[in-house]
């Protein structure tokens, strides 16, 4: 930990701080400092814009306090995250209007502030009019707003995501790690009912599930008026949104810190986690939204606040009158049978042999279930697991232990997952079903992400190899020459006078100066030339293909120069060609060369390629 002044300058920095992180990306510090004879260098100019470093991130002091606690002075200081000083200090005087990509609109916020940006997921544009004008802070909370995003920053870097945190099975249990909770309803803005009107007479109704419950019925949401709507599911969304989030709850838990007790690991704010107290008989799965931290002056992290959304409880508070809730709970209590005919084919073969099999249950070692027609098959029950043998016990191929999963065949129509996770030394992959990411654990600028026509690569490249054993693609660089090479020897009409550098001819009409014969294998053909001319006249060079249909020639670009210098900087021209989709096949393409009002035109081929 380290304090720095304005000049840049740091100084060693021993102090209890109190942190708090949230969703929204907010990391705020605060802590005391006395004088002391440690710190009596620079106690007494510390002022506000002084940076802070604190567990690998950098804070700026907004809030300096001096105080005097008996014959010591003191300060009381909070810092923010440098990222909220940062993009505050940086402006965007100029406004854009329209439907902008996610990108777009981050590449408009983020330029010239120092910072840079990964949009993990996948975003739909947004029509956002006279955005700027205004702080790049406000302009990105803006953007995080439309855009439904929450994001996280490393380093100088800001990770865009639908949703931070991870999908964990960590659970806070009151017998286990949870010293307190305390949650608190608030009905004072409560509603079951709301309406939207947009755009062109858009008009969108919702009513809560709540409203069916006697003794609440219908309670009405201030509606929503908003011409910027124009599509209904996105009107009907907010006004559902707004019904649904009108029954506040706040949730906070005082947690045990187990990490000194040997635990690995403990959730970050985003993160989904579980819920258990029977003493309230709460049993849900919510979301952290803020963390409270308090470390000592060495840095050990000594309690802990958790802030959990209250849309797990209110969730599991409106599913009390879902008729599908009761259905499952009636099913898992026994009450009620799944119907046959849903189950899959693995599922019934599975259902059969299980019905029908003769068994005999033995008592040894744990339970043993043994086949009376066949005494290999058998299956065993006790502490350690349960296995599954074919040769009566000598081995055990599948198995269910506190080891894992062992199988030698899974049988299933589809396996349902929120989330794969594979953690490795070297990578981290991570498949939710919409998309796979791959990434290293020590540079998250360097990943590989797949989602449905897109494969997105950052930090790297992409390496193909050919059936021959060469590499066609090396770190995302094609391993190919696009260079054309021009007729031998040189295609000049008769009025074109090959010299030593510069070739040059009279002729008012377009001249053969060289022909070239390629393979179209790039997008765009980029050809540079030099040219000068002798004379008051004008020299010209041009790109064209003989074609009939064209009354003989097909021009694609021209350029001229009037210069005189031959040693010029201004006496090199460039044209780009927009040759099509690559195709693979043959193309023949002439440079041509002439003057203007009796001047000797003087040209020469500087580069001829294909690109993109």
């Amino acid at each position: 930990m380290y304090i720095e002044d304005l000049n840049g300058e740091q100084y060693p920095l021993q102090a209890a701080v109190d942190r708090d992180r949230g969703v929204n990306g907010e990391k705020t510090i605060s802590f005391s400092l006395y004088e002391e004879r440690w710190n009596q260098d620079y106690f007494k100019n510390i002022d506000t814009c002084w940076k802070v470093g604190f567990d690998e991130d950098d804070y700026e002091i907004v809030i300096p306090r001096s105080k005097v606690r008996g014959k010591k002075a003191m300060w009381e200081l909070k810092a923010v995250h440098r990222f909220f000083v940062d993009m505050r200090n940086n402006r965007k005087y100029e406004t854009v209007s329209g439907s902008m990509t996610a990108q777009a609109r981050l590449n408009f916020i983020f330029d010239g502030t120092g910072y840079n940006f990964v949009i993990v997921d996948s975003f739909t544009a947004q029509d956002m009019e006279n955005f700027g004008d205004s702080d790049c802070l406000d302009l990105f909370q803006k953007a995080l707003e439309q855009y439904e995003a929450e994001f996280e920053i490393k380093g100088k870097t800001v990770y865009w995501r639908k949703q931070i945190g991870q999908d964990t099975d960590f659970v806070y249990h009151h017998q286990l790690n949870l010293k307190d909770i305390t949650i608190e309803k608030d009905s004072t803005n409560f509603s079951t009912y709301g309406e939207g009107f947009g755009a062109n007479g858009l008009h969108v109704t919702y009513t809560s599930p709540l409203a069916a419950i006697p003794g609440i019925g219908i309670r009405h949401h201030p509606p929503i008026r908003d011409d910027r709507f124009k599509k209904e599911d996105s009107l009907f969304k907010t006004v559902k949104k707004n019904v649904d989030e009108s029954l506040v709850f706040s949730i906070t838990v005082d947690v045990v810190e187990l990490r000194n007790q040997g635990f690995q690991g403990t959730p970050n704010e985003g993160d989904r986690i579980f819920i258990m107290d029977d003493r309230l008989s709460l049993n849900i799965e919510t979301r952290i939204i803020n963390i409270s931290e308090k470390f000592d002056v060495n840095g050990n992290l000594l309690s802990t606040q958790v802030t959990l959304s209250n849309k797990g409880i209110r969730d599991a508070y409106q599913s009390q009158i879902s008729n599908t809730v009761k259905q499952l709970q009636d099913i898992l209590e026994g009450r009620m049978k799944i119907p046959y005919n849903v189950l899959d084919d693995a599922v019934k073969l599975a259902t059969e042999a299980l019905q029908k099999a003769q068994t005999e249950l033995l008592f040894e070692n744990g339970i043993v279930a043994v086949s009376k027609t066949n005494p290999n098959l058998m299956v065993l029950l006790n502490s350690a697991g349960l296995g599954v043998s074919i040769d009566g016990g000598q081995t055990f191929e599948n198995a269910i232990t506190a080891f894992g999963v062992n199988t030698n065949l899974l049988t299933a129509g589809a396996i349902h997952t929120n989330n794969i996770q594979i953690i490795g030394t070297e990578a981290y992959f991570f498949w939710d079903g919409n998309e796979f990411l791959a990434m290293d654990p020590n540079d998250q600028s360097k990943y590989v992400k797949i989602t449905p026509g897109l494969i997105d690569i950052g930090g790297g490249g992409i390496r193909i190899r050919r059936k021959d054993g060469a590499y066609f693609i090396v770190d995302g660089i094609p391993q190919y020459d696009f260079t054309i090479k021009g007729m031998t020897p040189q295609f000049a009409s008769p009025n074109v006078t090959i010299a030593a550098r510069s070739c040059f001819t009279t002729s008012n009409d377009p001249e053969d100066f060289q022909a070239y014969l390629f393979r179209h294998q790039g997008r765009y053909l980029r050809v540079n030339v030099a040219m000068f001319t002798g004379g008051s006249g004008t020299a010209y060079m041009s790109v064209e293909q003989s074609y009939p249909q064209f009354s003989g020639w097909k021009r694609w670009a021209m350029v001229s120069n009037t210069n005189t210098d031959a040693n010029s900087d201004n006496a090199t021209g460039e044209m780009l060609i927009d040759l099509g989709v690559p195709t693979g096949g043959l193309k023949l393409i002439y440079l041509r060369l002439w003057a203007s009002n009796g001047a000797t035109a003087y040209g020469r081929e500087v580069g001829i390629w294909q690109e993109g």
